[in-house]
């Protein structure tokens, strides 16, 4: 299951760095104020943080002994990531709406990636 969850959080990965990418070349191409540009640099942050945490609590899951059945695991560092993890997504969603510039396409496209990269890894755990 570890290498399952790496490989479909690449997706997720993959379009967070064509964010990044996007974000920087509009940075330089086009003005904007501070605060949109400040909007825009902490989503992105927030995105990559939660990216990160959402790794970090799958991998604590499966090594506690976590299933989808219905029995929740040991006590673990997944307790608190995930809400962590959450919390990150949801701000970094509400941050691209103040934010500027076309890389904001490409965090919904990056939310909805998360959310089924999720979905496949709870899937394949239940086989």
């Amino acid at each position: 299951m570890f290498i399952a969850t790496i490989v479909l959080f690449l997706v997720p990965s993959a379009l967070l760095a064509a964010a990044w990418r996007r974000y920087l070349r509009n940075a330089r191409d086009t003005p904007m104020s501070t605060w949109r540009a400040y909007c825009g640099v902490a989503a992105l942050l927030f995105a990559g943080c939660s990216t990160i945490l959402e790794l970090v609590f799958f991998f604590s899951w499966f090594h506690n002994g976590g299933s989808p059945h219905g029995m929740l695991p040991a006590s673990g560092i997944w307790k608190f990531v995930g809400h962590i993890a959450l919390w990150a997504f949801v701000a970094s969603i509400v941050l691209t709406l103040f934010g500027k510039g076309r890389w904001r396409i490409l965090i919904p496209a990056w939310a909805v990636s998360v959310c089924v990269a999720e979905l496949l890894i709870f899937a394949l755990e239940m086989d």
